[in-house]
């Protein structure tokens, strides 16, 4: 039988604002009916949310001041929320917050600053030091019951100068990670027993610096360029640069896949833009 080829990546692509008025974006994700969330719509410590239609609304206040956003496919959008200092998820048919972790070991987080999760459930979260990469953070996993209640927290990683965005690749063997300390992407390979080991360097950018992280279907990363102002795209196993694009604005944050489009959060523009590229996301929703 013939391989599959990957098809090629396009030349050029146009964002396509879709919601503006953001404080400070960051967070986008989508649910199983296509809602799109993300934080501090109008105001910071909020969290927007985007229907199918395009009705787009104030739909909860965090009571901090949230960042990274997903959904774990049981009805709940997971948040890391640095100023609180936690880790919550929100129902959203209820909207009722529930607090998943606010400390570790008796001390308080430096300040949860992106969430991701693996095809079981576990939701990982990096926990940053400064932003100037004087000090140094984790990365830690929260593991959950048969009734989807956490049990225990995990760290995994310590004294990384500024983990950032992360995403578990979707053969859920290897663990990619965003450090803004290095403006580099780095891997670990999962263990049997959950652990993170061998750590590599997958791409060292030239510039500041490196945010959200997420794969497309064809296993390629997608990294939000921070103060570069672009959308890079990495083939992980050469190690090659494969695109990098611009956003027309500074502060690229995040991103989030529904349908063969990707949405990015443009927090110098205030606004989530669209890249239609022709691919879809990665799975990444437990089921």
């Amino acid at each position: 039988m013939p391989s599959f080829k990957v098809p090629p990546l396009p030349k050029t692509l146009a964002p396509y604002p879709v919601v503006a008025n953001i404080d400070f974006a960051e967070g986008p994700i989508f649910d199983d009916d296509g809602n799109l969330y993300f934080v501090n719509y109008m105001v910071n410590g909020t969290l927007g949310r985007m229907s199918p239609d395009g009705t787009t609304e104030i739909w909860v206040h965090t009571g901090g001041k949230a960042n990274g956003l997903k959904y774990d496919g049981k009805g709940h959008v997971v948040v890391a929320d640095p100023d609180a200092k936690r880790v919550t998820r929100f129902d959203t048919r209820t909207r009722r917050m529930e607090v998943l972790t606010d400390g570790y070991e008796g001390q308080k987080y430096n300040g949860p600053n992106d969430v991701s999760m693996d095809l079981k459930g576990s939701v990982y979260f990096s926990d940053p030091g400064r932003s100037d990469g004087r000090e140094f953070g984790g990365v830690y996993r929260i593991d959950f019951d048969a009734d989807n209640n956490p049990t225990i927290v995990t760290r995994l990683i310590d004294e990384i100068p500024v983990p950032n965005g992360h995403a578990v690749h979707p053969g859920q063997k290897q663990f990619f990670l965003a450090v803004t300390g290095r403006n580099s992407i780095i891997s670990f390979d999962i263990a049997d027993d959950g652990s993170l080991k061998n750590e590599q360097t997958v791409y060292q950018f030239p510039d500041a610096t490196v945010d959200g992280i997420q794969f497309d279907e064809h296993n390629r990363l997608w990294v939000a360029r921070w103060l570069h102002g672009t959308v890079a795209v990495l083939d992980v196993e050469t190690g090659e640069l494969l695109a990098d694009y611009p956003m027309g604005g500074d502060r690229v944050t995040n991103m989030a896949w529904w349908g063969e489009s990707i949405y990015i959060t443009v927090a110098g523009r205030h606004s989530i833009e669209r890249l239609d590229v022709g691919c879809r996301g990665a799975d990444i929703v437990p089921r």
